[in-house]
């Protein structure tokens, strides 16, 4: 394949591959990781729609609680506004364009630009401007507003005014994981980190567990064992690979965790529900903990991994200190895995531009790959002549 294929050539080659059976299924074009204009296509049609995971609710439990954050092109802030409400809206003075909160925290009093003190509420209207003419009404200028929903106690937001509601196609997810009461669980520990590779090859990499026996041989493998993974039937919104746990042991911590979750079957607790939130969302589910990362594109090579870990109640200690070496046993162990499959992930967004590189056949191990390259398709192609969409149903 051509190593600078035209947009459309590429998205006639996304939809032939998201065409074919389940038997022949094939690996993701590598033009969709090295492409500007790919990336260009992916920020307008799916980072400007999709809903986008900003957290746990408990991370906003208190009145002024925040989170600033990018969705796409767009600076975005999160926060419990006065009256308890979850809001999300733009990052940006109305002003001039400059950047009004940064990082994560608590505003005690109101949003107040760094620039030219253009001071805000918590629900996004401007109520102070100095060295403003008479004609200048205040009432009139307000943040703009994005749609926020909690999903199993996670936080996603969307750009688009008109985006459908989320759970509505997570209902069968919902359905699977109801045992777990995700909600119930609790953060942590956060990290924000930009790891050296495209956000396609983090997602396909996380969701499936052909690479376990090698890549994590020493960590997972022992644990979870890739002749334990199966790669199930998602659905348009989301992928689904259980994966098969050997009781009594752990890959990513040495202490023990207690779970008194009467609704789990045996069945439950011996394994681990990993699942894609299309588009970028990634997750696994066990009885004590979730391990999860939010991804957002920075450059066709580079992404900004947003990530962390909850736990169910009572799973860790609820003294203070206990629970934060907890938590950094817990970061820690996870941080052993993700190092494991850094070098690798961004060997194939290098490998990607390459003139020998081109798509392999898929092990049914892999099948949450190719559900999500057709998700792509139906995302990216829906726009294509109709004898391009008629491929990928």
């Amino acid at each position: 394949m051509k190593p600078h294929m035209p947009l459309d050539e590429l998205l006639d080659a996304i939809a032939r591959n998201a065409a074919l059976p389940d038997e022949l299924a094939e690996a993701t074009p590598p033009q969709v990781y090295t492409s500007p204009e790919f990336l260009e296509l992916e920020l307008d049609e799916i980072f400007n729609h999709e809903w986008f995971c900003v957290g746990r609710e408990d991370e906003y439990e208190n009145p002024g609680d925040y989170r600033a954050t990018t969705i796409g092109r767009d600076p975005v802030v999160v926060l419990r506004d006065r009256d308890g409400m979850l809001r999300a809206m733009s990052n940006i003075c109305r002003h001039r364009m400059a950047t009004l909160l940064k990082g994560t925290g608590n505003i005690k009093g109101r949003i107040s630009c760094p620039y030219h003190a253009w001071t805000y509420n918590l629900d996004g209207r401007l109520v102070g401007a100095a060295y403003m003419r008479d004609n200048f009404d205040k009432k009139e200028v307000c943040l703009p507003q994005f749609k926020v929903e909690v999903w199993q106690g996670w936080v996603y937001v969307s750009l688009d005014p008109e985006a459908a509601p989320l759970a509505p196609r997570l209902a069968k997810l919902s359905e699977r994981l109801a045992n777990y009461q995700l909600p119930k669980y609790r953060t942590l520990f956060r990290a924000e980190e930009i790891w050296d590779t495209n956000w396609k090859i983090l997602v396909q990499n996380f969701t499936e567990g052909y690479h376990l026996f090698v890549a994590h041989a020493q960590t997972i493998e022992p644990a979870m064992p890739t002749e334990l993974a199966n790669a199930m039937h998602g659905g348009d919104g989301f992928s689904l690979y259980e994966q098969g746990r050997v009781p009594g042991k752990s890959y990513e911590r040495n202490s023990d965790m207690v779970v008194d979750n009467p609704a789990l079957t045996e069945e439950d607790r011996n394994k681990a529900v990993l699942s894609a939130i299309f588009p970028a969302h990634v997750f696994s589910v066990v009885a004590e903990r979730t391990f999860w990362l939010s991804l957002q594109p920075l450059g066709t090579d580079k992404v900004k991994v947003f990530w962390g870990a909850d736990a169910y109640p009572g799973a860790v200690p609820d003294d203070p200190e206990e629970r934060a070496a907890y938590a950094a046993e817990l970061k820690a162990g996870f941080d052993r895995i993700n190092d494991e499959d850094k070098p690798i992930i961004g060997s194939i967004v290098k490998n990607a531009g390459a003139l020998a590189a081109a798509p392999g056949r898929l092990s049914p191990k892999e099948r949450t790959v190719w559900y999500f390259q057709q998700y792509l398709a139906r995302t990216l192609c829906r726009l294509r002549p109709a004898h391009v969409k008629a491929k990928i149903g």
